[in-house]
């Protein structure tokens, strides 16, 4: 009996959970919307609203960011709680629903260890189900929270060779990113995918080909552009130049990731360098989805990192804060006709959900759920 009881009583909170954590999700999201054929989902880790206006101020530049014409916020907090990290950000950027802090791609009521699980289907999941190409490009570790919140479900974003286990089992196009310590060519290959290592391998690419690289961190964090490693304008540029032969279109994820690692170390010259280099990415994107008229650009952040604030007295600004705050991060949209509002303010599950349906999928759809996968 008391199992019983116990068994009822877990099931009961799992639904209660599962409920929750997808409450809310029509609000300030226009269902008058014309459909995409593409979407380029551009996430800056840690990028919040004084992190582009810094970015602007002591680069003196001007962002591609600005030439787009819808501009909004993004509210960052996670399940329950007002903050997230990468993680609980990145999965409801992916898969349309809240979770805790820490945890990737799955429903709250995982951590209680339900038998016969169902998992969240994220963005790429989706696309790859209806026939589109998918893929993910980051500045991190390929197993990184953001990345995985987009290709592999976790109970924690520390397992790393679960979530890498997952990623090489996917049916993704391409994973891009730096070293993870699980990763090998062996594998790659035996998975099904080409390895790369360098720029002049990932340029090589050939239409039709699935490809897991994997690149120097120092490199790719630092932008010195000395060694054979792509930036994230050329990772950009090459993985839309590889997913757009697909005539069912292609759903792309590419976050600037050490935006973020330099914030937290209060590095702001580190952190906006890595800004510029990331709105050089989005430059691209907004240039091909100009060309391609079927293309949405869609630019925000999972959290806001350092709490940046400006003395307009010293005319500086600074970081008051070395982890993720509750600030509200930029959202930013290259058409007026995807159903986002200018000057509106949004969660961030939100997001994933309205481009799920620019992409032509109803709530039956997105957010759902598939088989256990952990």
């Amino acid at each position: 009996m008391k199992t019983f009881i116990k068994k009822a009583f877990t099931a009961s909170l799992a639904l209660f959970l599962s409920l929750y954590c997808l409450i809310g999700l029509g609000n300030n999201i226009s269902n008058n919307h014309r459909e995409y054929k593409n979407v380029i989902l551009m996430i800056g880790d840690g990028m919040g609203v004084n992190t582009v206006a810094a970015t602007k101020a002591t680069k003196n530049v001007s962002l591609n960011l600005d030439k787009m014409p819808v501009y909004g916020r993004s509210d960052t907090r996670s399940f329950i709680l007002d903050s997230t990290d990468s993680a609980a950000g990145g999965s409801a950027l992916a898969c349309g629903i809240r979770i805790w802090s820490g945890s990737v791609a799955i429903f709250p009521y995982h951590i209680f260890n339900i038998t016969g699980q169902k998992v969240p289907v994220s963005l790429t999941e989706l696309a790859k189900a209806n026939g589109k190409s998918a893929g993910v490009v980051t500045t991190d570790k390929t197993s990184g929270a953001t990345p995985s919140a987009f290709s592999a479900h976790a109970l924690s974003r520390k397992f790393e060779k679960t979530i890498s286990s997952q990623q090489l089992k996917s049916n993704l196009d391409l994973i891009w990113g730096c070293e993870s310590d699980s990763i090998t060519k062996e594998k790659c290959e035996k998975n099904g995918f080409s390895f790369v290592q360098t720029a002049t391998q990932m340029e090589a690419l050939e239409s039709g080909s699935r490809s897991f690289a994997q690149f120097d961190f120092d490199e790719m964090k630092y932008c010195t552009g000395e060694k054979d490693t792509p930036s994230i304008e050329q990772m950009t540029k090459k993985a839309i130049d590889l997913l757009d032969d697909n005539e069912n279109g292609f759903f792309l994820m590419v976050e600037g990731a050490c935006i973020d690692k330099f914030s937290h170390d209060n590095e702001l010259d580190n952190a906006t360098m890595n800004v510029v280099e990331f709105d050089k990415a989005v430059g691209y994107a907004l240039d091909y989805a100009a060309k391609d008229g079927d293309t949405l650009v869609v630019v925000t952040a999972d959290h806001e990192t350092g709490g940046i604030k400006y003395n307009g007295v010293t005319d500086e600004y600074y970081y008051t804060s070395d982890g993720h705050t509750t600030a509200d991060v930029p959202l930013y949209v290259s058409a007026t006709d995807a159903g986002f509002t200018d000057g509106e303010i949004v969660e961030n599950r939100q997001i994933s959900v309205q481009i799920a349906r620019v992409m032509g999928y109803g709530k039956d759809q997105f957010p759902a759920v598939k088989g256990y996968t952990m």
